[in-house]
């Protein structure tokens, strides 16, 4: 009986060994990797498959709901894929969780000004900058952000306060976009009829920036649809004396117009006293040759267009008209000997953007193609 018993007990400890064994040869079961299941994610973020992202992405909040990384990824996915409602939810709802750290907040803050401006909302936008600047007074990311919401409003006077406390701008950067403002501020002033004030904003814009071609000649527009014709012209001589490189494109602008309003007199008087204090303009001599031409005096005409060429030889615009005038004259000679020095690229003067390259006859302070301010070069 004794032995039956040590059997049973050997049997037992035979199976307890055999079911330990075959416990610890089992391999243990693989534990899922949120942080792995975040990379790919993050790595399907990058080559642009932003499905695969969020299917991902989601992976992870399921398992770790305290994965705010996560999160920010979700609702920048959904801003990115004009699900801009969600964006906004996923991102707002973030904020009201407790102990976030700093640069959580700001990080969250800042998607969320972006889901608002993508929106639409610039008011929301703002005021979530404020947020980002009441936890970093310093944060510049938020001021150059709120510069732009304001341009987006068209609030200039917004965007040339934020503008104005912004040190770390260099000077003439900074005054020749700051003068781009008061330029804004002062048409939207004359879409409302207030010319006075319009003025005043371009006059700033002209103390601000010296070189502000678009000023001056905005200036000039004002006086004329203020009908101060005589304001008008004095503001163009400003401009002509203070930007002589511009003076061909001022006196295509406004010769015409004042032609119109009958001042033939007051103009070629005015081109005169031009050529007076700077004798070398060839654009006021080429004015004065083509009113003279306007009023048959053909041989003065030509006269001027000839002095134009004493100081530019290879004036296509001279070069033209002098052939023309000369085969009036019946000086056909002479007609044929400049017909050799013209070139058959005669075009209208035109502005270049220097960064993107868009090119257009009328002067530009932000660029329609690509935005740069202050972008305007003469091609």
């Amino acid at each position: 009986m004794k032995s039956v018993y040590v059997l049973y007990i050997i049997v037992f400890i035979i199976l307890l060994a055999s079911i330990v064994i075959i416990l610890f040869r089992r391999k243990p079961k693989r534990k899922y990797s949120i942080q792995a299941e975040y990379i790919n994610g993050l790595h399907a973020l990058v080559n642009g498959d932003q499905e695969t992202a969020l299917a991902r992405l989601r992976n992870v909040v399921r398992h770790d709901t305290d994965y705010i990384d996560a999160y920010i990824l979700i609702g920048n996915i959904f801003r990115d894929t004009a699900m801009v409602e969600n964006a906004i939810k996923v991102h707002r709802d973030l904020l009201v969780r407790p102990s976030l750290s700093v640069e959580h907040q700001k990080t969250i803050l800042s998607n969320l000004v972006l889901d608002y401006k993508k929106n639409g909302q610039f008011k929301w936008a703002l005021s979530t900058c404020d947020k980002i600047l009441e936890i970093d007074k310093k944060n510049q990311w938020a001021k150059d952000i709120k510069q732009g919401l304001y341009e987006d409003m068209a609030d200039w006077q917004g965007a040339y306060d934020i503008l104005k406390k912004n040190n770390s701008v260099e000077k003439m950067r900074k005054n020749a976009r700051l003068a781009a403002y008061r330029i804004e501020q002062g048409l939207q002033l004359s879409r409302l009829k207030q010319e006075h004030d319009a003025r005043l904003c371009f006059r700033n814009a002209i103390r601000l920036d010296a070189a502000c071609f678009g000023a001056y000649m905005e200036l000039v527009h004002s006086y004329i649809r203020d009908g101060r014709q005589k304001d008008a012209l004095k503001e163009l001589k400003k401009l002509i004396q203070a930007l002589p490189d511009y003076a061909d494109i001022a006196i295509d602008e406004f010769e015409e117009l004042f032609y119109d309003m009958g001042m033939f007199d007051e103009i070629e008087s005015f081109y005169k006293q031009i050529i007076n204090a700077n004798p070398k303009l060839s654009a006021a001599f080429m004015a004065l040759a083509e009113i003279y031409a306007k009023k048959g005096e053909l041989v003065k005409a030509s006269e001027y267009a000839r002095k134009v060429l004493q100081y530019e030889p290879q004036n296509q615009r001279a070069l033209f008209f002098l052939i023309q005038l000369e085969n009036k004259l019946r000086r056909f000679e002479s007609a044929a000997q400049l017909a050799v020095q013209v070139s058959e690229n005669i075009g209208k003067f035109f502005f270049r953007c220097k960064e993107c390259g868009h090119q257009q006859n009328d002067y530009f302070w932000r660029c329609p193609s690509c935005a740069t301010w202050n972008s305007a070069a003469r091609a």
